[in-house]
Parts: structure tokens; C-alpha cells; sequence
């Protein structure tokens, strides 16, 4: 009897300890899920605060960037400004120094001229005093009616000759000079209007970049924009100096025309002094003519 209830007991108490293994395994899971629960809090709230940390220092970063980029940009507008308002201010200094170069060479055209023509009126008074000379010379070995007579109709015929010839070449010199006038007027205009848009472009990109300055916009896209303007400016006005440049060639073409009127003129007086004295010498004989 007492045997048995040992057993009893016995079996009783193993079946005690082995349920209750099952209830000890899982409070030790549980302990442990909840140290990994807690770990995980601590791993996210680490990660969070150096997330925060680093979203600081990139605002303070993006901060100090904006303010810096902000000087930099009151500074480059300042200067950016300063420079193309001094550049504004050479171009007129400019334009006052291309006008008074024009008036210059106007002037110069101008004495050049006078010098040239009254050259030319002394050139001709020393013509016509060789010619009455010669008419007297003339006049005096002509001891005969007939040979008066001829030395009258020399006389008509070579004055008339050189009038028109002088008629010639005035009208040549004067055809040149209109052409040349014009030629030089034509390109006057022109590089005056080159200055002009050239000028009025440079002052619209500059208002431009100080627009563009008020809107905040980066020093490279005000100072690439304004370059490119500029460089538009430079490329039309070289464009219209170029086509100044043909005056030379213009110039040298009526030059050759008038030299070639001229020369005809000449050509046709000579031509016509010689039959003259051939005519003379029919009555005078060789020596008294020449």
C-alpha cells in the first residue's frame, strides 16, 4: 500500500515537472523577444536622433551655403554693376572721340582740297603764261597777212582745246569728289549707326543683368547672358566696320576713272595741238613754229 502511493507521487510530481518545462521555455523566449524588442527601440531611436543630427547639419550646411551664395551674389551684382557702368561710360567717351574724328578728317578732306585746287589754279596760270609767250613769239616772226592769219587761228584752236580740256578735267574732279562724298557719308552713317546699336544693346544687357541681379539669379547665368549680348554687339558692329572697309576700294576705283577721263582729255588736247601746229607749220615752216 505504501509502495503504491510512493509511485503515485512520484508520478505525480514528474508530471508536475514536465508540464511545467513547457511554461519555462516560453518566459525565457519572452525575455528574450523582449530584449530584442527593446534593442530594436533603442537601434531605431539612435538611428532617428543621427537622422535628426545629420537633417541639421545639412540645413545648417544649406543655410550657410544660401548665405554665402547670397553675399556672393550682392557682391558680384555690386561689382558685375560697377565694371559694365564703367564700360557704359568708355563707350561715350568713345562715341565723343569717333565723332570728333569724323569732323577731323571732314577738315582734313577739306584742306586737302583747297591745297589741291589752288595747286592746280597755279598750275594752269603757269600754263597760260607759257602759251602767251609762245603766242608772242609767235606773233612777232609773223611778218605776213597770212601768217598773221594762221597764228590767230593757232590761237583759237589751242585755247579752245585747253578750255575744253580743263572743262574735262574739272568735271572728272568734280564727279569724283561727289562720288567720294557720298562713299564717305554712306559709311560715316553706317559706323555711326554700328556705334549707336552698338551702344544701345550694351546698356539693354546691362539693364538685363540688373534685372536679373533684383531676381536673384546666379553670377553665371547673369554674367553669361550679359557675354553673350555683348558678344552680338561686337559681332554687328564688326560686321558694319567691314562693309567700311570697302571705301578704300571704292575710292580707288572713281580715282581710276577720273585719272582715265583726265588722261582722255589730255590725249584729245595733245592730238589737237599737234594738228594745230601742223597747220601752222604749213605757213611758217618748221624752225619759226617750234
Amino acid at each position: 500500500m505504501m509502495k503504491t502511493a510512493s509511485s503515485a507521487i512520484r508520478i505525480a510530481v514528474g508530471a508536475v515537472a514536465v508540464l511545467a518545462v513547457p511554461y519555462t521555455v516560453s518566459a525565457a523566449m519572452m525575455d528574450n523577444e523582449a530584449r530584442q524588442a527593446e534593442r530594436a527601440a533603442q537601434m531605431e531611436a539612435r538611428q532617428e536622433m543621427r537622422q535628426e543630427k545629420t537633417e541639421e547639419r545639412r540645413a545648417e550646411r544649406e543655410t550657410q551655403m544660401e548665405a554665402r551664395q547670397a553675399e556672393r551674389q550682392e557682391k558680384f551684382c555690386e561689382n558685375f554693376t560697377s565694371r559694365m557702368e564703367e564700360m557704359q561710360s568708355r563707350l561715350t567717351e568713345r562715341k565723343g572721340k569717333f565723332v570728333a574724328r569724323k569732323k577731323n578728317r571732314i577738315d582734313y578732306l577739306d584742306e586737302k582740297r583747297d591745297t589741291r585746287d589752288n595747286a592746280l589754279t597755279e598750275e594752269r596760270e603757269e600754263q597760260d603764261a607759257r602759251r602767251n609767250a609762245w603766242y608772242e613769239k609767235l606773233e612777232a616772226a609773223a611778218d605776213t597777212a597770212e601768217k598773221k592769219a594762221a597764228v590767230a587761228e593757232f590761237k583759237k584752236t589751242v585755247e579752245a582745246a585747253a578750255d575744253t580740256r580743263r572743262e574735262a578735267a574739272d568735271a572728272a574732279i568734280s564727279a569724283f569728289r561727289k562720288s567720294v562724298d557720298a562713299a564717305v557719308t554712306a559709311q560715316k552713317e553706317n559706323r555711326a549707326g554700328g556705334v549707336e546699336t552698338f551702344q544701345a544693346i550694351v546698356e539693354s544687357a546691362l539693364t538685363q543683368a540688373k534685372q536679373d541681379c533684383a531676381d536673384g539669379k546666379s553670377p553665371e547665368t547673369v554674367r553669361s547672358t550679359f557675354q553673350n549680348s555683348l558678344k552680338s554687339a561686337r559681332d554687328t558692329l564688326q560686321s558694319e566696320r567691314k562693309e567700311g572697309e570697302n571705301l578704300g576700294l571704292i575710292v580707288r576705283d572713281l580715282a581710276a576713272t577720273r585719272q582715265a577721263a583726265m588722261k582722255s582729255a589730255l590725249d584729245a588736247f595733245k592730238a589737237t595741238l599737234e594738228q594745230a601746229r601742223v597747220d601752222l607749220k604749213k605757213v611758217f615752216g618748221t624752225e619759226e613754229v617750234e
